[in-house]
C-alpha cells in the first residue's frame, strides 16, 4: 500500500522535512534550552531534547487535523500562548543570569527541585518552550498544505508526523551530545559565569521578542 502512494506525495514530504530541518537548524529558544542544559548534564540536555521533539510531534498532529487552522483564528488564544511561552523564556533567562552572577549552577527550579531536574522533568521544559510558541502554529499552517488536502491518505498523514518527530529527535539528540561533549564542559566550566550571562541574555531576548511579536 505505501509504495502504491507514496509516488506521488513523496517530493512533498521531502520538502516538508527540509523545511522542518532548516527551521531547527536556525538558532532560538530550542537551541538555548538544549545547549545550557546538556553542558551542565547530558542527561537533562537529552531530556529537554526528546521534550522539543515531542511537541513538535503534537504541533504536526494538530496541523494535519485542523486543530492549529482553530487555534490561530482565535487571536486571544494565540496571545495567551505567546505570553506564555515569552514569560517563561524571560523567567529562564533570570535564573540563567542568578546562576552567573552567584557561580552556580543554572538549574530550573520549580520544575523539577532545586537539585539537578530528572529526565522527566527536563522533558517537561523542552515540551513547554516549544509548546508556548505561537509562531510554530503559523509555520506548521504554512508548510502542511503542501502535503495535506482532502483526499490524503492517512498514511501519508502518519509519515509527515512521524518523520518530523524523527528530524526533531535527531537534530535536538545531536546537540544535546554535541555541548555534553568533554571540550565543551571543560570550556563551559571554566568561563561558567560568561557563559550563563550570555545564555541569559538569549533567553530574554527570545522571551521578549516573542510577548512583542505575539501582542503587535
Amino acid at each position: 500500500m505505501i509504495t502504491d502512494v507514496l509516488p506521488e506525495y513523496w517530493q512533498s514530504l521531502i520538502t516538508v522535512y527540509i523545511a522542518v530541518f532548516i527551521a531547527f537548524v536556525s538558532p532560538g529558544p530550542n537551541f538555548i534550552a538544549i545547549s545550557s542544559r546538556a553542558v551542565e548534564s547530558r542527561g537533562t540536555g537529552i531530556g529537554v531534547a526528546l521534550g522539543i521533539s515531542i511537541g513538535t510531534a503534537i504541533w504536526a498532529i494538530s496541523a494535519t487535523t485542523g486543530v492549529a487552522t482553530i487555534l490561530s483564528s482565535y487571536e486571544g488564544v494565540t496571545s495567551i500562548i505567546g505570553g506564555i511561552g515569552g514569560g517563561y523564556l524571560c523567567w529562564l533567562g533570570y535564573k540563567s543570569f542568578r546562576s552567573s552572577v552567584a557561580g552556580a549552577e543554572f538549574k530550573f527550579e520549580g520544575v523539577g527541585g532545586g537539585e539537578n531536574i530528572s529526565f522527566l522533568a527536563a522533558s517537561k521544559v523542552g515540551l513547554l518552550i516549544q509548546l508556548s510558541n505561537p509562531k510554530t502554529v503559523l509555520f506548521w499552517l504554512a508548510i502542511t498544505p503542501l502535503v495535506i488536502g482532502p483526499e490524503t491518505p492517512h498514511i501519508v498523514i502518519m509519515l509527515l508526523v512521524i518523520g518530523c518527530f524523527f528530524i526533531a529527535l535527531f537534530w535536538h539528540f545531536l546537540l544535546a551530545f554535541l555541548f555534553s561533549a568533554g571540550p565543551v564542559r571543560s570550556a563551559y566550566i571554566s568561563y561558567k559565569p560568561k557563559i550563563s550571562f550570555i545564555f541569559a541574555v538569549f533567553f530574554v531576548g527570545f522571551g521578549v521578542r516573542l510577548i512583542y511579536e505575539t501582542l503587535s
